[in-house]
């Protein structure tokens, strides 16, 4: 259960620090853009609690996004002073990771077989998106 209480971290990570950005972020059409890359982290917590499931008691476990948390918000916050393009930068490194912890979760040969499937069909495709998306901006 640890490896999905680290995925939840990561997503709840993405969605402190997009709400970081969005708070200030100024061009109408990117705050849409985040706020759709937003609720896609918010129902991957979702997606990935419900694989833990209920007997286990996560709520308790991950009730925050842990120190990378509060990094990625200090660091997104920090960007975001800089501007809307050196804040899509800052959030394009959080997606980034993201996409290198779901690919790590891959490569465990312990993963729970229902969440390698809902990784590799849903989350890993998804976060790979985001990072098109922040590209595409940042072009």
């Amino acid at each position: 259960m640890k490896q999905i209480e680290e995925l939840i971290r990561g997503e709840l990570s993405a969605v402190q620090s997009i709400d970081t950005v969005l708070n200030k972020i100024s061009d109408s059409s990117e705050k849409e853009r985040l706020s759709s890359i937003r609720f896609d982290h918010v129902r991957a917590v979702d997606t990935l609690k419900n694989i833990a499931g209920s007997g286990y008691r996560l709520e308790e476990q991950v009730k925050s996004s842990g120190p990378w948390g509060a990094f990625a918000k200090a660091f997104v916050g920090g960007a975001s002073f800089f501007g809307d393009k050196t804040a899509i930068q800052a959030l394009k490194v959080g997606e980034e990771h993201g996409v290198q912890e779901y690919r790590q979760a891959l490569a465990d040969s312990n993963l729970q077989p229902e969440l390698k499937r809902v990784i590799q069909s849903e989350l890993l495709p998804q976060q790979e998106r985001h990072v098109s998306m922040i590209n595409s901006y940042l072009q």
